[in-house]
């Protein structure tokens, strides 16, 4: 058994009772000031968390008020926002500039004129290639007959990966109900959007242009399907590529105009000329897919590319085989036995030449074999019609045919009436009274750091005035200020001492904490030498009132800010001045108070930085002085505990010895009494 488990037992009082209430005096001795030390540390510790963060929001406010990018900074008003708006970079020259907004950039629209009566509709009855010319790039939209119209407006923004957008639009009732519009993303020449065949030339050289007759020929069909040859003539001294591309595109539609079927398909849009978003190549452009041709004698020195042939009808999709083919189809209305075209001992070449020849007797059919070895099938009508039974189409595989129908791109674009709704052009300005073109209506390259948004043609000149921006440095003041007014207070309850009641802040007489506020006020009490005078911030706007809290004039300051903008930023941020005919650098007043708050608040050694860390220091070391001490005093109580369960043990044997022979005695002075 456990002798401290019956401490007392034996003596009474040797108890834990007696042994707690020492205890309790040692503890209040030893431990309770301690804890009292601990709380106050505690305290110290969170009014520093507080203190600091009033401090890092102040001198974020002097740091940017003390920043020259401050001062840079800029607005941009423009005196018609409905036609143009203007942004500005940090840094730009305050100025005036008067802009005339002629033309916006737009992009090319262009409507199908072919009506559906739903998005489900097929596009058309026979297979053809759509092409698309836009800003250099061509492409090749395979139209299939089994493909709708919802199929064909996501072909063309998939195949040219969303240059050109076709949207499907509801515009009418009933069978007429929806049609296909067909736009460029782009604005600007650029962004003009070609059907058909399209040549585009090199760039047009600078200097002496001079083309003579027979000098430069362009090949197109009229509008009765006659080859006409345009015979182009020019002579133009000293011209940059860009008005010699213009120059030639003129001649062109002069030459053009001067044959009435040449200048019916002009005026309908059947064919343009056009020049690149460059400004420098020639865009040549039949939308019906006719062959364009360029010859003469300098015509290498215009076109690399001088040839573009109107499309076969129909392409086969593999070469013929040699051999023996058997099985009939049908081209056009008339069958065709394989068999008896072709042999056992047949070269490939030998079947190509007997099912070409074959298929030229069918009337109005023109069959040749292409560069790449494939079967091509035209006719006069421009359609085309295979077909071959069941049993049979193993034969068509064997001359790389299909069945089905197939469309010239002519035919199907006639069918399609395409009308261009919008001309893709160049945004025109007038900037001080220089005539300017852009291909986008958000223009950044004529002046660093000034970006215009176009919106709309302007009837009148544009006044944008740019200058200083000093919403920000009269916001940061204003924040300093009310942060200020705010430290002070905090400041004074902190370091305070009450003669009267003897209270005390907590960091009284904490001399790190005191120089706080008497460092602050002299760097914003600091004068500067400006214009052969010393100025301070009561100069703009800025004082302290009897409690040694900030003033702000507002409107003095904004004064200043609009009338004296670099005498600001010198005060404020510091510069370089004359003093007695020598240059000095100067620092501004919030120059000076962001490197006093540095100081006490930035680096490892900062003064409230070395603070904290004595404070932690203190509080550490009170922690472990506290274990100590209990340490000592629960070891010494133990101790005592122990000694009085040996007194109590000893005591109680006396006690045991005592209580027997007091029996022992008053049994014999009962025995005597007996007797």
């Amino acid at each position: 058994m456990n002798p401290l488990s019956s401490l007392g037992v034996g003596s009474g009082v040797l108890n834990y009772e007696v042994i707690d209430k020492l205890k309790k005096v040692d503890e209040n001795a030893q431990i309770t000031p301690i804890d009292k030390k601990l709380q106050e540390n505690i305290n110290k510790q969170t009014e520093l968390v507080g203190l600091k963060t009033m401090l890092s929001t102040i001198k974020n406010n002097s740091k940017k008020i003390s920043d020259y990018s401050s001062y840079l900074q800029r607005n941009a008003t423009s005196s018609d926002e409905s036609a143009l708006k203007v942004s500005v970079n940090d840094g730009v020259p305050t100025q005036d500039i008067t802009i005339k907004v002629n033309e916006i950039a737009k992009n090319s629209i262009n409507e199908v004129g072919l009506k559906f009566s739903s998005r489900d509709d097929l596009f058309s009855s026979a297979d053809s290639i759509m092409k698309l010319h836009i800003d250099g790039k061509d492409y090749q939209i395979k139209i299939g007959s089994t493909d709708t119209l919802e199929n064909i407006a996501q072909k063309i923004i998939d195949e040219t990966g969303g240059d050109i957008n076709a949207s499907i639009m509801k515009t009418g009732v009933g069978d007429s109900a929806y049609s296909l519009m067909i736009n460029s993303k782009q604005t600007g020449s650029g962004g003009n959007i070609y059907f058909g065949s399209t040549l585009v030339s090199s760039d047009i050289i600078s200097g002496a242009l001079n083309l003579a007759d027979g000098d430069f020929n362009i090949n197109m069909m009229d509008s009765n399907g006659v080859n006409k040859t345009i015979k182009v003539v020019v002579s133009n001294d000293n011209a940059e590529s860009k008005q010699n591309a213009s120059i030639i595109k003129e001649a062109i539609l002069a030459a053009m105009k001067q044959d009435a079927d040449m200048a019916n398909l002009l005026e309908n849009g059947d064919i343009s000329v056009d020049i690149s978003g460059d400004g420098k190549k020639l865009v040549l452009n039949d939308k019906r897919g006719f062959g364009i041709n360029i010859n003469g004698a300098k015509s290498d020195q215009l076109f690399t590319k001088k040839n573009i042939t109107e499309d076969n009808t129909m392409v086969g999709k593999s070469p013929i085989e040699a051999g023996l083919i058997t099985g009939i189809i049908t081209i056009g209305d008339t069958n065709l036995d394989l068999s008896l075209l072709t042999d056992t001992r047949n070269t490939k070449e030998m079947n190509e030449a007997a099912i070409v020849s074959a298929i030229n007797e069918i009337s109005g059919y023109y069959a040749t074999i292409t560069e790449d070895g494939y079967l091509a099938i035209n006719t006069n009508t421009g359609e085309v019609s295979i077909k071959a039974g069941e049993e049979h189409k193993e034969a068509l595989e064997k001359i790389g045919l299909e069945s089905g129908k197939f469309m010239d791109w002519s035919i199907l674009a006639k069918k399609m009436n395409i009308k261009n709704i919008q001309k893709a052009s160049n945004a025109n300005i007038t900037y001080n009274g220089v005539n300017i073109s852009r291909q986008n209506n958000t223009i950044d390259d004529i002046a660093s750091g000034i970006t215009l948004e176009l919106l709309s043609p302007s009837t009148k000149d544009i006044n944008v005035s740019i200058g200083r921006n000093n919403t920000n440095i009269l916001e940061e003041i204003k924040a300093f200020v009310e942060g200020y007014n705010q430290l002070i207070p905090k400041l004074n309850e902190l370091t305070r001492y009450d003669e009267d009641t003897k209270i005390a802040g907590i960091f009284n007489g904490v001399s790190d904490i005191r120089v706080i506020k008497g460092s602050l006020h002299r760097a914003l009490a600091t004068a500067s030498f400006v214009d052969g005078r010393y100025e301070s911030m009561i100069d703009y706007g800025l004082s302290f009132n009897d409690d040694g809290l900030l003033i702000l004039d507002e409107s003095k300051l904004q004064n200043e800010l609009t009338s004296n903008p670099d005498k600001v930023r010198d005060f404020f941020k510091g510069g370089i001045v004359t003093i007695n005919g020598k240059e000095t650098e100067t620092q501004g007043i919030f120059t000076l108070v962001s490197k006093e708050l540095d100081n006490l608040t930035t680096g490892d050694s900062a003064i409230l930085k070395l603070f904290e860390e004595s404070i932690k220091n203190d509080d550490k070391r009170l922690k472990d002085d506290r274990a100590r001490n209990i340490e000592l005093i629960n070891n010494r109580y133990e101790m005592m505990a122990n000694r009085f369960a040996a007194y109590d043990s000893q005591i109680a044997r006396a006690n045991n010895s005592f209580n027997s022979l007091n029996m022992m005695i008053e049994q014999s002075l009962a025995d005597k009494r007996k007797n």
